[in-house]
């Protein structure tokens, strides 16, 4: 008697961890979304200042191929497609950037896994006119990004949006002058707001390189949006 109420409080053990291993198997990963990439969601925006008006844009249901990554496209009602990428925290777009005379750019530009305080780096290579006798020659930008708040609240035109993390860039220009490294003075004031499930509700864009007559200021706001 006592050997069967044995093993049977072994079986009841046994099952009971295999149970317990089971729900914490199938329980879904906790995950956050600062860029929803579902085909037909839509986001209009409002711009004022440098490039001065409206434009919406679209997820589509297409993917591209770039630098190794697959990218999803999004339609701009007023500039070339954008390619939207994501992975584990960290956020990719690849888009024509108006500050920069529109050159195409690939940039980390979000990680959601970073604390409030921590950075990070993106060096990229722009075209970048100096002006006579130069002319536009290959230039360097090392973009240091860091995270400026995160989880807060932030107001859109009324519009409260939660669980919001800012991001303020800082760029350092520098091109080559007779083989020599040399640094492109500029001033700067980029600011841009992410609200969980939604995305970009709110930038500010202050760009000013003097040598490159490049003078770009600039604040973009989320109107209607639909996430799908």
């Amino acid at each position: 008697m006592q050997k069967n109420l044995l093993v049977f409080t072994l079986l009841l053990i046994t099952l009971s961890a295999v149970r317990c291993k089971k729900n914490t198997d199938t329980t879904p990963p906790v995950t956050t979304d600062y860029q929803p990439l579902t085909a037909g969601s839509e986001w209009n925006y409002m711009v004022t200042g440098t490039n001065a008006g409206a434009f919406k844009v679209t997820a589509t249901s297409k993917d591209s191929v770039i630098s190794g990554r697959t990218y999803k496209v999004f339609t701009n009602s007023s500039a070339a497609n954008e390619y939207y990428y994501k992975s584990s925290g960290d956020y990719f777009r690849y888009n024509s950037i108006k500050e920069l005379n529109n050159q195409l750019v690939e940039v980390l530009y979000l990680k959601d896994n970073l604390a409030k305080g921590q950075t990070w780096t993106e060096t990229k290579t722009v075209n970048i006119n100096m002006g006579p006798p130069l002319g536009t020659i290959p230039g360097t930008v090392q973009f240091l990004f860091t995270v400026v708040d995160k989880g807060i609240d932030y107001i859109v035109d009324g519009v409260t949006f939660k669980d919001v993390i800012k991001i303020k860039a800082e760029p350092a220009f520098s091109v080559l002058v007779l083989g020599t490294p040399t640094s492109v003075p500029s001033t700067s004031d980029l600011q841009y707001f992410y609200s969980k499930n939604v995305g970009l509700i709110y930038s500010k864009t202050i760009l000013t390189i003097p040598a490159a007559s490049i003078n770009a200021s600039s604040e973009t706001k989320l109107g209607v949006y639909t996430i799908k």
